[in-house]
C-alpha cells in the first residue's frame, strides 16, 4: 500500500515564531533554515507515529485484497472516509457505494460489508483508492502538545548539531512519542 496526499496541511503543528523562542533566536536572519527544521521535524514526528499532526486528505492505493476485507489506513487519526473507489485494468473507475462498507474511525480502518466488490486485482493497472482526510484538526490548538514538544526538541537538537550526519531522534523526543508508536514486529 501506498499514500499519497491530495490536500497538504494548511499549516504545520509548530510556527517559526514559537521555535525562535525555544531556540532563543532574536534575529531573522536563520529563519529560513528554522522553517526547514520544522518541517524536517514534523515530517519525522509524522513518520515515527503514523499519525497526521494538522488534517489533510489523503489516498491510499490498496492493490492486493486484505484478509478478511478489513483495509487499515496507514496514517491516523482518521477524521472522515471521502470516497472508496475500484480502477478496473482499462483505468476505469467506479465509487464504491458507502452503504458497501463500515468505517472504524478509532482504529483507521475499512470494512468490506458483504455487498464490497471484491475484484481479484491480479492487472498491475487495478486497485482500490480510498481517500480519507486524516488528522487531529485544522489548526495548531488539536495538536497534543507531546507531538509540539517533540517537534520543537527535534528542531533544537537539528539546530545546534547542523552540519553533522546520522544520528537519532533525541531521547526526549523519542520519550514523548514513545506512547504514540506502534511497535513492529
Amino acid at each position: 500500500m501506498s499514500v499519497q496526499v491530495l490536500v497538504p496541511a494548511a499549516m504545520e503543528p509548530v510556527n517559526l515564531a514559537e521555535a525562535k523562542v525555544f531556540l532563543q533566536l532574536d534575529s531573522s536572519h536563520d529563519d529560513a533554515l528554522v522553517t526547514d527544521l520544522i518541517r524536517a521535524a514534523t515530517e519525522a514526528v509524522e513518520q515515527t507515529t503514523g499519525r497526521a499532526l494538522i488534517a489533510r486528505t489523503l489516498r491510499q492505493f490498496l492493490k492486493v485484497w486484505p484478509d478478511k476485507g478489513i483495509i487499515a489506513l496507514e496514517t491516523r487519526p482518521l477524521i472522515s472516509i471521502t470516497q472508496v473507489q475500484h480502477v478496473d485494468a482499462a483505468g476505469v473507475s467506479a465509487l464504491v457505494d458507502t452503504g458497501d462498507y463500515y468505517v472504524d474511525v478509532n482504529r483507521a480502518r475499512v470494512i468490506a460489508l458483504p455487498a464490497f466488490p471484491r475484484p481479484a486485482l491480479v492487472h498491475p493497472a487495478e486497485e482500490f483508492q480510498i481517500d480519507f482526510v486524516a488528522g487531529y484538526g485544522i489548526d495548531t490548538s488539536f495538536v497534543p502538545a507531546s507531538f509540539r514538544m517533540s517537534i520543537l526538541l527535534i528542531v533544537r537538537d537539528l539546530y545546534e548539531h547542523r552540519g553533522e550526519t546520522g544520528g537519532a531522534l533525541p531521547l526526549r523526543a523519542q520519550a514523548l512519542l514513545a506512547p504514540f508508536t506502534d511497535v513492529r514486529l
